[in-house]
Order: structure tokens, then C-alpha cells, then sequence
């Protein structure tokens, strides 16, 4: 009589042969970013006669990657930063105001996540023109803590309606106020939430090509630096696939070191509230 294989085995190849596809895309292009143009263009996928390392000081000085990695950094950090705050405040009081308002407030955030960002888009950059926020790094982190505020407030919103109200209630008695109130009982509380929204608005914001695009017009962040290897007729795959390696390599070791804080975070804001 056969055995039945594991439930737990079968689970595993079926995960580990899912994950192997999925890397094989970043396996290639750290193979082909030692390859020269040629190498590539004659096979994809064979190995590298030797490893080229000089593609990557190429990129490093042809893209300025110092200044563009600071700018990413700032757009990023300030970005997040801007929106845990809004947010936060935001969320934080959906859930204690018990009134109509408060769930039509909850639906209209929601609604916003079902807006193509392509339908915005044109009205998006007319705005930020308008209001003198187009060509700067401040403008930039404006629009993405707005555009990005509707699914942290949600999920604020859902872990603090799981906290119990009357350590707020006790602190009101000691005469805390409402500030002190927020930061010193209610943030610490939220931590493991707003750990969890650092961590999705870092990988969106740090990858995304299109609104820097559209508000700076320059590559002055990441992403926008990999055109100096596009062009009309010649595409410099070799030093593409080299940049593609020094971008995402920061958000892959952010996202490895962090990316406990996503499933905790996530189930604790979703499933309580």
C-alpha cells in the first residue's frame, strides 16, 4: 500500500517551485549585469565570461547614484513620515468619533482606493503646477503622503477600535491631554500598524517611475536615473540591468530586515476592527 505524502511536503515544493519562478527574473538580471552588451544580445541566460564590475561603476557615476539615492531617501522618508501623521490623526479619531459622519468619512477614504490613478492623473499635474508643488521634492512628498493616506487611515482606524478605551479613559482622568494623550498612550499602542504602512508606502514609493515623472521631469530620484541608459536606438542592457541591481537592492534588504511587521500589522489593523 502507498504512502500518502505529507500535506506539509506537498505544500513546500509547491511554494518552493512558485517562489523559483518568481526569482528567476532577478536571477537573469543580476546575470546579464555583468555581461557585456554583447554577451546579452548573443544569450540572455548564459554565464558571464568574467564578472564585469566596471558596469556598475559605470552606472554609479553616469547616474550620479549619491545625489539620486539621497533624493529617493528624502522623498521616501518624508513621504512616510507626512502620512503616519496625517494618518494617524486621522484614523485615530474615525474610530473614537461614534457618529454617521464617521463611517460616511470611512466610506468616502475607501472609495478613493478605486480611483485609477490614471483618470487623476492629468487633473493631478495641473494642480501641483497651479500650486507651485511641480519641478520640487517638497511638492513630490505632498502629493504622495495625499494619495497614499487612504489605506493607512483605514487600518489605523480598524487597530485602534481594538484597543480598549479605558486606558485613554484613565488617562483623561489624571488629566492627560488630548496631545499628550496621542503621543504618549496611543502611538506606542499603534506601533506594530504603522510599522506595517512604513513598510508598503517604502516599497511603492521608492520603485515608483511614473509620478516623479510627471511632478519632477528630471532623474533626480532612482527610478528616473535608469533613462540615462534608454535611448532612441540603443538600449545599454547591460548597464540597465546593473542599475535595475543598485536600485532595488536597498528596499530588498529594507524589505527582508522589516518584512515580519506586514503580516502582524496587517492582521491585527484588518481581523480586530
Amino acid at each position: 500500500m502507498k504512502k500518502k505524502v505529507p500535506k506539509n511536503i506537498c505544500v513546500t515544493l509547491v511554494t518552493s517551485f512558485a517562489a523559483l519562478i518568481y526569482f528567476l527574473p532577478v536571477f537573469i538580471a543580476v546575470l546579464n549585469s555583468f555581461k557585456t552588451k554583447g554577451e546579452i544580445l548573443a544569450s540572455a541566460i548564459s554565464l558571464p565570461t568574467s564578472l564585469r564590475l566596471d558596469n556598475y561603476m559605470t552606472v554609479m557615476e553616469t547616474a550620479d547614484f549619491i545625489h539620486v539615492f539621497f533624493n529617493s531617501c528624502l522623498v521616501t522618508g518624508g513621504s512616510i513620515f507626512l502620512n503616519l501623521l496625517v494618518s494617524s490623526l486621522a484614523g485615530y479619531a474615525l474610530a473614537r468619533w461614534n457618529s454617521k459622519w464617521s463611517k460616511f468619512l470611512t466610506l468616502l477614504f475607501l472609495s478613493s482606493m478605486f480611483v485609477p490613478f490614471h483618470t487623476i492623473m492629468i487633473t493631478l499635474l495641473t494642480t501641483a503646477k497651479t500650486l507651485n508643488l511641480a519641478g520640487h521634492i517638497y511638492g513630490l512628498i505632498f502629493i504622495y503622503c495625499g494619495l497614499q493616506c487612504s489605506i493607512p487611515i483605514f487600518l489605523i482606524q480598524g487597530f485602534v477600535r481594538a484597543l480598549p478605551i479605558e486606558l485613554e479613559e484613565a488617562a483623561k482622568i489624571d488629566g492627560c491631554g488630548m496631545i499628550k494623550l496621542f503621543g504618549i498612550i496611543v502611538i506606542p499602542l499603534i506601533k506594530p500598524i504603522l510599522a506595517t504602512i512604513s513598510i508598503l508606502n517604502a516599497l511603492w514609493t521608492w520603485n515608483d517611475y511614473l509620478l516623479p515623472y510627471l511632478i519632477l521631469g528630471k532623474p533626480i530620484t532612482i527610478p528616473l536615473s535608469q533613462m540615462y541608459f534608454y535611448g532612441q536606438y540603443n538600449q545599454q542592457w547591460h548597464l540597465i540591468m546593473a542599475g535595475f541591481v543598485v536600485s532595488t537592492t536597498p528596499v530588498i534588504i529594507f524589505f527582508v530586515i522589516m518584512q515580519k511587521h506586514i503580516v502582524n500589522g496587517i492582521s491585527a489593523g484588518a481581523v480586530k476592527g
